[in-house]
């Protein structure tokens, strides 16, 4: 990054102090793996390829919201948001990764995924995963790793193994296929749908629910 600065006085003699930054981009990566990701409830993130991230996110959450509700220790929970969130994402592994497929918070409905149901933290969980989004897309532009969006309408809801979608597939943070029988992390199966959404050719097999447990995923 190329910067440079210059020194200027205004009318009233004060004195001035600019710093220009020249953003240089990094070449996109051509090998690695491309994985889906989908923020949970009790977790902050988990991968298609079964990372995890953030398993504490609910007790954070709860920490926060207490201090949001008093005025006078929001910057604080502003500052305790910003470091769980950097603590977080040193824990993601790029370096194998060359695009990284995420929902579009736009398009995300609150309930819809099982959830915050009261309205404050609901907006409060949002706050923190745009927070998470945005700084995972610098992390992810200085690697040199491509970020997609997608609508993740029924994501939680579809089944990744057969494709069937039903509201009674989830139940909380297991998914269990009425059709089929699949089971999973809700969340994982989740973020399998959400990058077969971007790629819907390439097929990946989901990994069973025994090796999940290896990956504390079910913890």
């Amino acid at each position: 990054m190329k910067k440079s600065a210059r020194l200027r006085i205004d009318s009233k003699g004060k004195i001035y102090l600019d710093v220009f930054f020249e953003k240089t981009e990094k070449e996109k990566k051509i090998e690695g793996e491309i994985i889906g990701l989908d923020c949970g409830y009790k977790k902050l993130a988990i991968m298609s390829n079964g990372d995890t991230i953030g398993k504490e996110l609910q007790a954070k959450i709860e920490k926060i919201s207490r201090k949001v509700q008093k005025s006078k220790a929001f910057n604080r929970a502003l500052i305790e948001r910003n470091e769980y969130i950097n603590k977080e994402l040193k824990q993601l592994n790029l370096d194998t990764i060359k695009e990284i497929v995420i929902e579009d918070l736009n398009n995300v409905k609150h309930g819809t995924k099982g959830k915050i149901r009261k309205e404050f933290n609901n907006k409060l969980q949002r706050w923190v995963y745009c927070y998470f989004f945005n700084r995972l897309e610098q992390h992810c532009e200085v690697v040199g790793v491509q970020l997609h969006k997608v609508n993740p309408a029924y994501t939680s809801q579809t089944c990744f193994d057969c494709g069937d979608v039903h509201r009674s597939n989830r139940n909380g943070e297991l998914f269990k296929c009425r059709s089929c029988g699949y089971t999973a992390d809700a969340d994982y199966n989740a973020s399998l749908n959400i990058l077969n959404r971007f790629r819907p050719q390439v097929h990946m097999v989901p990994v069973h629910k025994n090796q999940l447990e290896k990956c504390n995923i079910f913890l």
